[in-house]
């Protein structure tokens, strides 16, 4: 949720009439114009809401506290990698400030198949870091893990090559529902292990 926060706000604020869009179908891999987005996609906007999700995840309460400040700065970092990341793949529509300030974008999206292509690399980057770098308290669930996967994938390619969005409003509660879900199954495929299981690992380790 912290890396996709950038776009649930936004899906937020084009319902509120803060931002807006405009829907663009002769393109197809992006058929949406970002008109302004400066409160959720803005450099600045994003190291605020870095900072504001650092510190509510640190203020959450919690039984782990040995390394409650380090999880609570990859919160942060995670929120604030959208910008970087989003400037690879938008045109020149990212502002740094304010709606009237530069915008950066290197427009990756002008050559779909590339896009593509880094996408699904870096998905499956991000796939392989988190079963090589699993832990014992939250294992690899195989079965869930594919159940999620095939989920992203789906959902990745229906919006590449599935039928545009008949409204902003439409394409808005899309994202905020969408994001909410994809986060809600993050969790189930994630579960933290029971003690049985904990136990259960700590015997077979033995043997």
């Amino acid at each position: 949720m912290a890396a996709q926060l950038a776009d649930l706000l936004w899906g937020v604020f084009l319902l509120l009439g803060w931002e807006h869009a405009r829907i663009v179908a002769e393109n197809r891999l992006t058929p949406i114009e970002f008109t302004d987005y400066p409160i959720s996609h803005g450099l600045l906007a994003l190291l605020i809401w870095s900072v504001a999700a650092a510190a509510l995840y640190y203020s959450w309460p919690t039984r782990d506290t040995s390394r409650h400040w380090q999880a609570a700065a990859l919160v942060g970092l995670a929120v604030l990698s959208h910008f970087p990341l989003d400037v690879l793949v938008h045109v020149r529509d990212l502002p740094l400030l304010g709606n009237q300030s530069p915008k950066l974008g290197l427009g990756l999206w002008n050559h779909p198949m590339t896009a593509m292509l880094a996408e699904l690399l870096t998905f499956s980057a991000g796939l392989a870091v988190y079963i090589a770098f699993r832990s014992s308290r939250h294992p690899v669930r195989p079965a869930r893990l594919a159940v999620l996967v095939l989920i992203l994938l789906g959902t990745y390619f229906a919006a590449q090559y599935g039928p545009v969005p008949p409204s902003i409003t439409v394409i808005a509660v899309s994202d905020i529902a969408l994001l909410l879900v994809l986060a809600a199954l993050a969790a189930w495929a994630d579960r933290r292990a029971t003690p049985a299981e904990m136990e259960h690992r700590r015997l077979s380790s033995k043997k």
